[in-house]
């Protein structure tokens, strides 16, 4: 038995010739292909290609849960030389092709994360063995972080599952689990955990015996896995990459350049042998690697892993082992399904049976898009929906962890709830409050137990927005933020503390935005062409279409609700006002800015009737009017402590609203406007429109300091 000990990875050889190669990243929870590593695979592959006596590699992983997390993303973000990132780029593509020509079948032991450079050496080996835990998910993610695979991804992934499958993949930045893998022809075993060991022997014996490429080939053949016969055909090549690239276009409008760059370069490597391939795409690569859009996108994945960690609290969470949410309107139900698909029992409290029977349906519904996306089978979907219970009497509540209300934005219907709930739970189970926009402190000043009611602000549509804003009252107590955040993370969300005040943080930056939107319309602009800009600059709806979806209604209560709090600065359109009356309040009413059927718009030709349209205003003032007052509410957010920093409140924005990610954040589309700049805008917006866009103090003085929100 030899051992080869070195800082990254450790080599051992059996009397029978088997090498295993265990990565361990030095101080890490996680392997990184830093190019630190990179070096020392070299080295270590050299020494393996001249030892006569190996019969087969073996890569394994000594990280819990992490086979490779992929190459080290503070390398990626520190690229700005286009001469050191190809030539860094090219040895580490000659490094791999290395490994795929040792002279002995190399197997990958995929137990965990395989993703973007993890899932690049993976492929570069002969075969890959997967687990179907669900902590395994493999895949090329580079596209997220605004780049395309540079390490030959492009040029293996097609080989393995066919180019429209690695078109999808790749543009889709997509996680495969273990089985999903193996069916697509991406590993050739997928086993549980437990039985990777076993696996491994299997593997050991077959190919010591000489028999498991030719078994391996017999399946491949039997799934047709690997690049198709019709797929090398010109005219299909150029068919299947059209149409991914219209798909990618409706759904980014060119704003993330990396996923076109993905099927430019599959497309024209298809035929290519892999030497030409991996010149196009390291070509390909560079000028994303070194872009702003891939840094914002990289500083932007740096704030998620932050918020992973982040407790926001000292204290210790409680587990929620049972739940229950009484009002169980669009968000209730849509909550007490994302607690029921993570197996969760919820218990549907409403006075009415009839709204707890459409709750119900509407469960069930979203479970079915599930189902028929092969994410989830019937029986799965019968167990988790045994555990939802239902209550017209507020009865057997009194054993719930937590209960979340999420009734009307009325304070004293939900402080008739709270009175209610805290006579039947028991004394340690949290109250949480879905509001939009209400003080927890005043909501609970008449409870008894002050410190477990916490606001937990889901966004809509709850399934799909990750977002959830943590809002502490002044009594609230410290287990009670740490226990709601944990639950927010066991549900698949991303929490964020914010202080209390009204509208909370994204709400209140939110509102004035589409508040502008409504003033500008009164004074005479185009509500499709603001749509159209403000589309065009890389929000995901235009305000007035965003509008229609949250409904005029409840879009009017929430601005007055801020004019109170805010004062003139705050000033509801009066358009608001003008359209609950005629009850056009949106896509719920089939009639508000636009005209809805189902799920198509059109214009609505009677809006005319409120204020004609005369627009006067250029492009550029209206993007100014409408971004740089959130930007203004921002930085009044930031002064008061309302976030702990400009990260996490450009991630609430990029979660809660869809603020361009491309852009990095709000705040950092002020940086890279300049503050200075913005404080002249704002300044010149203020003398044309108003004092709502005084610029805030905090933006004045970093300006004037030359400062930045971000280093």
């Amino acid at each position: 038995m030899e051992n080869a000990q070195m800082n990254y990875f450790n080599l051992m050889i059996d009397s029978r010739g088997i090498a295993t190669l265990t990565f361990d990243t030095p101080d890490s929870e996680v392997n990184v292909l830093c190019f630190d590593a990179l070096y020392e695979l070299e080295q270590l592959i050299s020494q393996m290609n001249d030892d006569t006596t190996i019969k087969a590699l073996f890569i394994e992983s000594a990280k819990a849960h992490i086979f490779i997390a992929g190459a080290d993303i503070n390398e990626i973000k520190a690229f700005k030389d286009a001469r050191e990132t190809v030539d860094k780029l090219r040895h580490g593509q000659e490094i791999f092709n290395s490994l795929e020509n040792l002279p002995f079948p190399t197997v990958a032991m995929i137990d965990g994360a395989c993703l973007g450079g993890g899932l690049e050496l993976a492929m570069a080996c002969n075969y890959r063995i997967a687990t179907n835990d669900v902590h395994t998910r493999i895949g090329l993610v580079e596209v997220s972080l605004g780049i395309i695979p540079g390490l030959g991804g492009t040029q293996r992934l097609p080989l393995l599952v066919g180019f429209t499958k690695a078109i999808e993949l790749i543009t889709g930045s997509k996680r495969l689990k273990g089985d999903k893998a193996l069916k697509l022809g991406l590993v050739d075993a997928s086993v549980p955990s437990g039985y990777l060991g076993f696996k491994k022997e299997e593997y050991i014996k077959e190919i010591l015996e000489d028999t498991l490429a030719e078994k391996v080939a017999e399946k491949v053949a039997k799934t047709r896995q690997g690049i198709k016969w019709y797929e090398i055909f010109l005219p299909v090549k150029m068919l299947i990459s059209k149409m991914a690239r219209s798909a990618v276009m409706k759904q980014t409008s060119g704003h993330y350049p990396a996923a076109i760059k993905a099927i430019d370069v599959l497309e024209e490597t298809l035929t290519m042998s892999l030497g030409e391939g991996l010149k196009v795409e390291l070509e390909a690569f560079e000028p994303l690697a070194t872009s702003q859009i891939s840094k914002n996108l990289i500083e932007l994945f740096f704030t998620s892993e932050l918020l992973k960690k982040e407790t926001f609290s000292k204290a210790k969470a409680n587990i929620v082992q049972r739940s229950a949410v009484v009002g169980v309107g669009t968000m209730g139900s849509a909550i007490a399904w994302v607690l029921s698909n993570k197996d969760i029992p919820v218990r549907l409290g409403a006075r009415k049976m009839e709204s707890i029977a459409r709750a119900i349906s509407k469960m069930m519904k979203s479970f079915d898009s599930i189902r028929k996306r092969g994410r989830l089978n019937s029986r799965e979907i019968g167990l988790k929906m045994d555990r939802v219970t239902f209550t017209t009497q507020m009865q057997g509540l009194e054993q719930v962890d937590l209960v979340i209300e999420a009734v009307s934005e009325d304070p004293a219907v939900k402080v008739k709830i709270y009175e209610t709930l805290e006579n039947i739970v028991k004394e340690d189970a949290i109250i949480a409050t879905n509001t939009s926009s209400l003080g927890i402190t005043e909501l609970v000043k008449d409870t008894q137990y002050p410190e477990r009611f916490v606001g937990m602000h889901f966004f809509n549509p709850v399934a799909k927005m990750p977002l959830v804003e943590v809002i502490a009252g002044e009594k609230t107590s410290d287990e009670t933020v740490a226990t709601v955040v944990k639950l927010a993370k066991k549900l698949g969300k991303t929490p964020i503390k914010v202080d209390e005040c009204a509208g909370f943080l994204v709400n209140r930056i939110l509102l004035p935005y589409l508040n502008e939107a409504a003033k500008m319309f009164e004074e005479g602009e185009n509500i499709e062409n603001i749509d159209d800009l403000l589309t065009s600059f890389g929000m995901p709806m235009g305000p007035f279409i965003l509008a229609d979806e949250v409904g005029i209604d409840i879009g009017e209560k929430v601005s007055n609700i801020l004019y109170k709090a805010y004062g003139d600065r705050m000033k509801p359109s009066l358009i608001l006002a003008q359209m609950t009356q005629r009850e056009w309040l949106g896509k719920k009413s089939g009639t508000g800015f636009y005209i809805h059927q189902g799920k198509e718009k059109a214009h609505n030709d009677h809006i005319l009737e409120i204020h004609a349209s005369h627009p006067t205003l250029d492009d550029n003032t209206i993007l100014d009017r409408a971004i740089l007052i959130m930007v203004n509410e921002a930085a009044r957010c930031l002064e008061e402590g309302v976030v702990d920093n400009a990260r996490y409140l450009d991630m609430a924005m990029v979660m809660g609203t869809g603020f361009p990610a491309f852009r990095g954040g709000l705040l950092r589309y002020a940086d890279s406007r300049g503050l200075e700049n913005i404080v002249a805008n704002l300044s010149k917006l203020e003398e044309q429109f108003g004092e709502r866009f005084a610029p805030a103090a905090l933006l004045i003085k970093m300006a004037e300091k030359n400062e930045t929100f971000y280093l």
